[in-house]
C-alpha cells in the first residue's frame, strides 16, 4: 500500500491540528514497514520529517487553508498512490486515488460566526472552508474525525456520511505529565509570568469560539483576591482584549502572551490554579486534554466534546454563562483540596488518549480505505 499524506500542517506555528500530523508521521511508518508513505514536507521545516526507510518526502510550497491548495492539490505533490490523507478538514479537487480525510469539527459549516468575527472576512473564508468541507464529505472513502461528538455532529449535517466516520481522538504529548517537584515548577511560572501571583490560565487562538472574551467577563465577576488571569494565544494575540480588560477594570491583571516555548509553557499549567476552556465550540479540546495529562485542574464549558475529553476530571459550566464560569473559578481559588483532587484526576483520564492507539486505527482505515477504492 502507498499513502501520500498532506503532512504541511507541521509547521513553525504550532496548532492542534499540526500536532496530531506530527503524531501520525512519528508512528506510521514503524507500524507498517510494508508499506510506502509520501508526506508532503512545508517549506518552513528544515531537514526531514523522518528518517524511517519506506518514507518519500515532497516538499510542498504553500499550506493547506489557501485557494490553489484547494483548487490545484495536484500541484503541490503527488497524490498517486493507494490512498490520498488530507488530514486538516478540507479535501482539494481531482484526487483520483482512495481519500481519507481528517474532519476535526464542522464549525464553518454549522457555525461560521464562531470561527471566524469579521463578517468582511467571513465573507471569502465561509465560502472556501465550505467548499473544502464539501468535498471533503462528498469524495472522502473514509472520514476520520476526533471526537464522538464531531462525529454526531457530522453525520447530522450530512447523513451520506454515516457508516464512513471513524473516531480517532487526539492525544496529549508526553511532555504534558505531572510536574516532578511543583515548587520548582511554580518558581519557573512566576520567571515565565514574572509575578508569582496565583493565576487562571487560557490556551489557544483568539478566535470567537474560544470564548476569551468570556473568560475575562468571568475574571472580573468572580472578584477573586489577587489572581491573575494568563491567556496564551497563538494567533490575534490580544485582539479586542486589551480594550475589553481596561472597560472590566482588569487590565493590570490580566497577562497576554504569545506562544511560549514547551517547557514555559507546561510549567504555566504546572503552577496555574486552573486552565479555563469555556469554548462555544470545539472539535474535541487539546488544552483540557494537556492540562489534565499535566495535572493542572481543568474548568470547561459543557458542551459535548469537552466533556466527552474531560469526564469527571474536570468541572463544567454551562456554555456562555459568564456566572457560571466564575462560580467556579471562585470554587476552585477558595478550595485546595479541590483543587488536588482534580490534579490527581487528570492524569490518569489523560492515559485513556493515546496517538498509538490513534496511528494504529488510522493504519486499518488506510487499508479499508485502499481495499474500496475512491467514491463515486
Amino acid at each position: 500500500m502507498h499513502v501520500a499524506v498532506d503532512a504541511r500542517y507541521i509547521c513553525k506555528r504550532p496548532s492542534g491540528i499540526g500536532a496530531y500530523v506530527r503524531a501520525l508521521v512519528d508512528r506510521l511508518p514503524a507500524l507498517a514497514p510494508g508499506d510506502r508513505f509520501t508526506f508532503w514536507r512545508h517549506t518552513s521545516v528544515e531537514g526531514r520529517l523522518s528518517t524511517a526507510p519506506n518514507i518519500d518526502e515532497h516538499r510542498a510550497i504553500g499550506t493547506p487553508n489557501e485557494p490553489f491548495s484547494l483548487l490545484f492539490p495536484r500541484l503541490f505533490g503527488p497524490t498517486d498512490g493507494d490512498v490520498f490523507h488530507a488530514p486538516h478538514n478540507i479535501l482539494g479537487r481531482g484526487i483520483r486515488s482512495a481519500v481519507v480525510t481528517t474532519i476535526h469539527d464542522i464549525m464553518w459549516l454549522d457555525a461560521p460566526h464562531f470561527a471566524e468575527g469579521s463578517a468582511f472576512r467571513r465573507t471569502f473564508r465561509v465560502p472556501f472552508f465550505r467548499a473544502g468541507l464539501h468535498a471533503s464529505l462528498r469524495r472522502s472513502t473514509r472520514i476520520l474525525t476526533v471526537s464522538r461528538a464531531s462525529a454526531d455532529a457530522i453525520v447530522r449535517y450530512d447523513p451520506s456520511a454515516k457508516g464512513r466516520v471513524v473516531v480517532t481522538h487526539n492525544a496529549a504529548d508526553p511532555w504534558f505529565a505531572p510536574p516532578k517537584d511543583r515548587d520548582a515548577a511554580r518558581a519557573r511560572a512566576a520567571h515565565v509570568l514574572g509575578t508569582d501571583a496565583p493565576y487562571f490560565v487560557l490556551v489557544g487562538q483568539n478566535a470567537p469560539y474560544k470564548g476569551h472574551a468570556l473568560a475575562l467577563e468571568a475574571f472580573a465577576a468572580a472578584a477573586t483576591r489577587g489572581e491573575r488571569l494568563v491567556l496564551v494565544q497563538r494567533l490575534d494575540t490580544g485582539r479586542g482584549l486589551d480594550a475589553l480588560a481596561q472597560r472590566l477594570g482588569i487590565k493590570g491583571r490580566l497577562v497576554i502572551r504569545p506562544t511560549l516555548p514547551r517547557d514555559d509553557l507546561v510549567a504555566l499549567l504546572h503552577g496555574a490554579l486552573a486552565l479555563l476552556q469555556p469554548s462555544f465550540a470545539e472539535g474535541f479540546g487539546m488544552p483540557a486534554l494537556e492540562a489534565m495529562a499535566a495535572g493542572c485542574p481543568v474548568i470547561t464549558s459543557d458542551i459535548a466534546p469537552l466533556v466527552e475529553v474531560t469526564g469527571d476530571a474536570g468541572l463544567h459550566f454551562p456554555r456562555g454563562s459568564v456566572e457560571g464560569l466564575a462560580a467556579a473559578m471562585r470554587r476552585v481559588a477558595s478550595d485546595p483540596v479541590l483543587r488536588a483532587e482534580l490534579a490527581a484526576r487528570g492524569p490518569e483520564r489523560g492515559k485513556t488518549f493515546s496517538w498509538d492507539t490513534t496511528a494504529r486505527t488510522t493504519l486499518d482505515v488506510y487499508r479499508e480505505a485502499a481495499a474500496l477504492g475512491p467514491r463515486p
